[in-house]
């Protein structure tokens, strides 16, 4: 078999089976056969693969109901000390940065421990409910922007574009979400990135995308017009946070993953957050929990 023909066949067993491959091989001891094989694979990339960190909900104050931020602070700390080690790209922080918004303590502790990111790395921000309101009004998005500067982004990395909403205004239909769905179209006309990836803080929904509307997800009637919109402009994978629990689905062959708090859990799994590794294809990803 030609070499061309062996990379192809190891790009269409990735794509199919992702980290079930890796895992695999790894239970079985061959890490030297499954590096041979990743090796072939880099070798026919034009585009080195990278990897990003998504975190989500430190929600500083709300393991112990306001009254102090240290059970957040050991775990966030633990968080930045892998980034630091590892040092992916990039990081999102996919809101709920703080319990209550205009805690001083609770904000402090958030930017403190930030801060403490290899300046190498950038982070990018987009607000949680706890940070701008269940709807926002304009005190409340003030109050935000002055604190953190933005509550969207759009930047591109390795030709995939990174979209970063406020999941807030389509919530609660604000008049600026309409503002901001132009402004995506905008981004998305001028970048025509060949893939783009979205973050925000509510997933548009945890399994199907015709579960009812809940606390936990955003409007029935939203969701398909934005993954439309997602659709026509090459997304494959929308990355949010909120349920303090890990979630997945998928529609028109775009993902839907949900990442749980690196804080206070609502489910069954441990603290943590997400590593996602972009190939040229395809992007795979795993939760890591903090120790």
């Amino acid at each position: 078999m030609g070499r061309n023909k062996v990379q192809n066949s190891i790009l269409t067993v990735l794509r199919s089976y992702g980290l079930t491959v890796l895992r695999f091989f790894l239970m079985r001891n061959r890490i030297v056969i499954f590096g041979f094989l990743v090796m072939l694979l880099l070798q026919g990339c034009s585009q080195k693969p990278f990897t990003f960190v998504q975190l989500s909900d430190p929600q500083m104050g709300f393991i112990n109901d306001n009254r102090d931020v240290e059970p957040e602070r050991e775990l966030f700390t633990k968080t930045v000390e892998y980034i630091n080690r590892t040092k992916p790209a990039f990081v999102v922080i996919t809101g709920d940065f703080v319990n209550i918004r205009t805690d001083a303590t609770q904000i402090s502790a958030f930017k403190e421990i930030t801060s403490l990111i290899d300046k190498n790395i950038p982070v990018y921000l987009v607000p949680g409910n706890h940070d701008i309101g269940l709807n926002p009004s304009g005190e409340e998005i003030d109050f935000y922007l002055n604190l953190y500067g933005y509550d969207r982004f759009y930047f591109t990395y390795g030709g995939v574009g990174f979209a970063g909403l406020n999941s807030c205004y389509i919530k609660a239909g604000t008049s600026q979400e309409q503002e901001q769905l132009e402004w995506l179209k905008t981004a998305f006309a001028k970048h025509k990135s060949n893939r783009n990836v979205i973050f925000l803080h509510h997933p548009f929904f945890a399994n199907d995308i015709n579960e009812e509307e809940a606390y936990f997800n955003l409007p029935v009637e939203k969701r398909k017009d934005y993954f439309a919109l997602f659709k026509a402009n090459n997304t494959t994978s929308v990355f949010a946070g909120h349920h303090h629990n890990n979630a997945s689905g998928s529609y028109d062959g775009i993902d839907m993953i949900t990442t749980s708090s690196i804080g206070k859990q609502l489910g069954n799994v441990k603290p943590g957050f997400r590593e996602i590794t972009v190939f040229p294809d395809f992007i795979v990803h795993r939760y890591v929990e903090i120790e």
